[in-house]
Order: C-alpha cells, then structure tokens, then sequence
C-alpha cells in the first residue's frame, strides 16, 4: 500500500487513489507477462523429444505430440489462461475504484442516496450513480466506453462460458467474434485468446476512461463554485 495516506475527497481521487491503483495493476500485469513468458522458455528448454517408428514424438509435462498441439497449448493456450485469470483481477480492480468514488461523492456531498440503493452492479451500478446522483458526465458516447464495453464483454464471456467461442450446437458466438475482431491483442476460433499486450491495453483503456471521469469531476466542481 501507498506510504503517503491524501485526504480522501472527490478531487483527489484520480490524482491518488487511481494513479496509486495505476501503479500497482501494472506491476501485477508485468508479472503475469513475465510469468507467460517463463512458461514459454521452459516449454522450449525442457520438452524432451522420442522417435517412434520413425517418427519424433516430443514429451512435455505428461502430453505428447502425437496426441496434442504441444506449441499451441504451451505458447498460446496456457499463457491465454493465465491472462484471462488475470483480466478478471484488472476488471475488479478498476472497478472498485468507480465503486470509492461513488462512496466519495456520497460521504462529501451528503447525498441521501447510496450506490446500494441503485439496482445493477459493477461499473454500469457506478456510473448511473456518478451520472444520475453526483451529475457528472460519464462519457458514454465516447470511443473509450465502447471500448470499455467490450472489455467488459470478454470479460462476461470468461466467467460464464469459461471463454468458449461456440455452442452447444458448435455454432459460432458472432455477437463476441465481432468484439474480437475490434480489438487489439485478442484472437481464437473455438476460445477466445489473449495475446502478450492485452492486458496493458486494457488498463490503459481504463485509464484514458477515468482520465475522462477526472476532467468531468474537475469541470463539476468549477461550476459548483461559479454558483455559489
């Protein structure tokens, strides 16, 4: 945790709370990748290698070649999975931060109404709560919501259909293969996988959106005072 404790008010939020936050997600994220990257060294390092009948069969951590992909689940698949676990925590993060802004708003403006009161959750319960209640604009016209969105979509996607891009029936998901296609860093036929860079892209995408909520909160403020 931060040495240094700000006075908790709505203006210091993005300044502290967020930048702070900032810091540590990033780090965590440095050590997903480094950890991905590790998985992919030793695979190459240690994968041992037979012939049979003829044929090179390699051997790594009780899978062989003959039956798996061993590169595709080595250098693509398991670090995917390590990435998408990973999202979850960067979503979660940033969205608690929405949440203590909303607790902020409530604690320093003296509103009646609670974050709890609103129905919904996650970040669409917190900025109806920061749009309706505390009157910021939330810029949800904007390029980085809609980005923000399909985050959230993957997001979804991961936890309730453990990322698999087709049915029951093996029918295509065509609503998130769009989503795919939009976005940087992500790819896959039957699961959705993430690439090296994805989730520095992802909380830069968060980022640039509280960039945006910052400079509304700042614009608020400066009205509030020119009323008074």
């Amino acid at each position: 945790m931060a040495l240094y404790t700000p006075k908790r008010v709505v203006l210091n939020w993005y300044r502290y709370d967020v930048s702070f936050s900032a810091m540590l997600i990033d780090t965590f994220v440095e050590g997903v990748e480094r950890q991905a990257a590790e998985l992919i060294v030793n695979y190459e390092k240690t994968k041992e290698s037979d012939v049979v009948e003829g044929q090179v069969i390699y051997v790594h951590q009780g899978l062989d070649s003959e039956t798996w992909d061993l590169a595709a689940i080595f250098k693509e698949y398991f670090p995917s999975l390590q990435r998408r676990s990973a999202l979850l925590t960067v979503c979660s993060y940033f969205e608690h931060e929405l949440d203590q802004l909303c607790l902020l708003y409530q604690s320093e403006k003296s509103f009646r109404l609670a974050l709890s009161d609103l129905s919904g959750k996650g970040i669409d319960r917190s900025t109806s709560y920061l749009e309706k209640v505390a009157g910021l604009n939330v810029h949800k016209a904007s390029p980085v919501w809609k980005d923000i969105k399909n985050i959230q979509r993957i997001r979804n996607f991961i936890v309730h259909r453990g990322g698999r891009l087709r049915n029951h029936q093996g029918n295509p998901a065509e609503d998130i293969a769009a989503v795919i296609k939009q976005m940087k860093y992500l790819s896959g036929d039957d699961e959705i996988v993430l690439g090296k860079g994805f989730l520095s892209y992802a909380v830069g995408i968060y980022m640039k959106y509280f960039e945006l909520i910052n400079e509304s909160i700042s614009a608020c403020e400066m009205s509030s005072r020119g009323r008074r």
